[in-house]
């Protein structure tokens, strides 16, 4: 087996992985295009039912937060496949693949990791605790299920932290080989 060939196998199950989240990542932002247009619907009945019929919802409000939650948390998974977060960096940006590489792999260690974690953690009890008390969110007289909305934005920390590990193998590829995986 030529080296080339061994070199491809051993990354073979990274591969995958990394292709498996961008594929999942971009469905999510597919149904995340459903949700903006849900988002701009509420929106609109609460302007022409509140100005144009002098009676204001009482359920557009928590509604409307509730699809930004999930729109931004789903999203942010999206935003890092497409390299869209913001990087103030200006040395970065000069740096060639591999220098970025070394940077990435260590502000994930050291930073992005254990934020993923924080956020799992916290956003998980959160949203178990709203399931076992029955919380409700009081922002209204509608007063929805809290749990519901708590589980979606748990489903977008995952969906970020399995992003941000793609992302790592990609870098941890581009260290070792000096090449961009996919």
């Amino acid at each position: 087996m030529s080296h080339k060939a061994r070199t491809y196998n051993d990354w073979r199950v990274a591969r995958t992985f990394v292709l498996g989240v961008d594929q999942l990542t971009d469905s999510v932002a597919f149904v995340l295009k459903f949700l903006v247009l849900a988002l701009i619907a509420v929106l609109f009945f609460e302007v022409v039912s509140r100005y144009a019929f002098n009676s204001p919802t009482f359920w557009a409000l928590e509604t409307s937060k509730m699809l930004l939650g999930v729109i931004g948390t789903w999203g942010w998974a999206y935003t890092l496949k497409l390299d869209g977060h913001v990087r103030v960096d200006l040395l970065y940006s000069m740096l060639p693949r591999r220098g970025k590489a070394v940077i990435d792999v260590l502000l994930s260690v050291i930073f992005l990791f254990p934020l993923l974690y924080a956020m799992l953690y916290a956003g998980t009890r959160r949203a178990m605790r709203s399931w076992a008390t029955g919380e409700r969110m009081i922002e209204s007289n509608w007063l929805p299920p809290a749990a519901p909305f708590r589980t979606l934005l748990v489903v977008g920390f995952v969906l970020f932290a399995l992003q941000c590990v793609a992302r790592f193998i990609r870098d941890l590829y581009a260290l070792t080989k000096n090449e961009d995986m996919v």
